[in-house]
């Protein structure tokens, strides 16, 4: 086996890898990295090929902060054949070296590495939990099917106020374009305000939308109630995951229930589209009633699903 850098030419084989492999998801996606180089950071993609076929690898991701170098990150990464463990382990073993070397030419003291896998298998060894995750965890993961498999999988309240959006009028639209950007920005700004988070400018989903949307791999919705914006969403597809990475409601609004609306559709598109899973991109574990994310946990829960706790970020010295 060898590991070497990746090329443009090697794109389609590389998303087909990390869009099969079980530990992986859209941050390792090829489109992904394009975005985040147009964001200013520095990407190294890898590839691991066993006798010219290539079987393993990650997209290493840098962005220089304002307290020097930024950790190797390599979010929903790295891509391993981990039903395989001792091929894993080898092709682990030769991304640490490459790993090292990187580390020594950028002077990044850590490579952290998150990927989408709930056990941590042991070769990992000396790897530490990180103080930070790259991704959220726990998650909601909503097995997708048919209507009344999916509805018949949320809660009561879930189900009633599906259908309560449905009767009230609540329509959604959809775009891969930027022509819903702005309607959505506005949502979200209001509600980073109201959570007292901070939020990404209108120019981050600009980016974001003219890199993945032509590839299908994301898009934005807008519920509308009587033409005004009730709720919006950016949602990303890949491998076998669509994935809420972004969304807002209008606080005017809220007794329409679009935001109901707007997920039943996000969730029949990702299913029409031969997805099998709803990563509604992570809840306030049960035990913990102040975190951050308590708020609208408690929403996501009621599209049903099951709360995932992946092994989270781990760090290289």
């Amino acid at each position: 086996m060898k590991i070497t850098g990746l090329k443009k030419e090697h794109f389609k084989v590389w998303n087909d890898l990390a869009a099969s492999s079980e530990g992986s998801g859209f941050m390792q996606s090829w489109e992904w990295s394009e975005f985040k180089e147009a964001e200013g950071a520095k990407v190294e993609r890898l590839g691991i090929f066993d006798g010219g076929r290539l079987i393993a690898g990650a997209i290493v991701y840098r962005v220089d902060t304002t307290l020097g170098v930024s950790p190797l990150a390599m979010p929903h990464g790295p891509v391993l054949p981990w039903k395989e463990p001792a091929k894993a382990e080898a092709c682990f073993n030769l991304l640490k070296e490459k790993l090292a070397d990187m580390a020594g030419r950028s002077g990044s003291p850590v490579a952290r590495f998150e990927p989408f896998i709930c056990a941590r298998p042991a070769f990992l060894g000396a790897a530490l939990r990180a103080p930070l995750d790259l991704v959220p965890t726990p998650t909601l993961l909503v097995r997708l099917g048919g209507d009344e498999e999916m509805l018949g999988a949320m809660t009561q309240k879930g189900r009633y106020n599906v259908r309560l959006a449905e009767r009230k009028g609540v329509e959604v639209v959809s775009s891969r374009l930027n022509d819903l950007t702005g309607d959505f920005h506005e949502l979200f700004e209001l509600t980073c305000s109201r959570h007292s988070f901070n939020g990404e400018p209108v120019g981050f989903f600009t980016r974001l939308l003219e890199v993945l949307g032509p590839a299908g791999m994301a898009r934005v919705y807008l519920a509308t109630f009587q033409g005004m914006p009730a709720a919006a969403a950016v949602a990303v597809f890949f491998g076998g995951r669509a994935t809420y990475l972004y969304g807002g409601t209008s606080p005017f609004l809220r007794h329409t229930m679009g935001s109901y609306a707007m997920h039943w559709r996000i969730m029949r598109d990702a299913r029409d589209q031969g997805l099998k899973l709803y990563d509604m991109y992570g809840v306030a574990p049960s035990d913990q009633p102040h975190h951050p994310y308590a708020k609208f946990s408690a929403f996501k829960a009621r599209f049903g699903g099951t709360m995932v706790r992946t092994m989270g970020a781990h760090d290289l010295y």
